[in-house]
């Protein structure tokens, strides 16, 4: 008995299905997907340094694109190398120096759209670990540390190719700062390249790099190197 209610429920409504009219189904609305999401990954090469990075940005009430409140989390790993005089004994003499460091921001912020200007501004807490060998007691960058950090970012879409970025940031910890400005180029809708300067500073160091870049970017996800 419940076999046959079931065949004659499935005819019911194919018998109704077919005889709605078609422009019904020309008329149906499709909702587009939101994305709350922006994923990120990057990496950076320097003459004595290194550093991989990626990252998640959350837009919580809207969509990814729209204005609104920004969660941000980042995570990394870098190398670096450097040499200086020290003590060995009753003489002096250069060591040369290996360091790794492991770092995560944890930050808050809003984006504002202005016309073809993007603008993100972002305040939380980064931490890191810093390890040299073999051990420098003259650095005071070195082991763990957590502060408070700063970020602005801008982008520009100068026409239907072009585009420009310029990022700032500060960080209590180790006095750090960072700048980075790219002019990039669409090759192709999710590829560009382009011109890219840039500087890294603590108070122990300080980095210039000026070079290119290669960035490719599909649904709300981007990888630059």
């Amino acid at each position: 008995m419940s076999a046959i209610a079931c065949c004659v429920a499935m005819a019911a409504h194919s018998a109704t299905t077919r005889a709605e009219p078609e422009a019904a189904w020309d008329e149906a609305e499709v909702t587009p997907s939101v994305s709350h999401f922006e994923l990120s990954a990057g990496a950076q090469v320097f003459n004595r340094a290194w550093s991989l990075y990626t990252g998640t940005t959350v837009a919580p009430f809207a969509s990814i694109q729209e204005d609104g409140l920004r969660l941000r989390i980042v995570g990394g790993y870098g190398a670096y190398r450097y040499a200086g005089p020290r003590a060995v004994g009753v003489t002096s003499q250069t060591v040369s120096f290996q360091g790794t460091v492991t770092f995560t921001d944890a930050l808050i912020g809003y984006q504002k759209q202005l016309g073809p200007l993007t603008v993100k501004a972002f305040a939380g807490l980064t931490a890191a670990q810093y390890r040299v060998e073999p051990d420098d007691p003259e650095t005071t960058v070195r082991g763990p540390g957590v502060g408070a950090k700063a970020a602005l970012e801008t982008w520009w879409n100068i026409g239907e190719r072009a585009w420009s970025s310029v990022d700032i940031s500060w960080g209590s910890l180790h006095g750090s700062y960072a700048a980075r400005g790219r002019l990039g180029w669409r090759f192709l809708p999710a590829l560009s390249a382009g011109l890219d300067v840039g500087g890294s500073s603590n108070r122990e160091s300080d980095i210039v790099s000026v070079g290119g870049f290669l960035r490719y970017e599909w649904e709300r996800r981007s990888v630059t190197i």
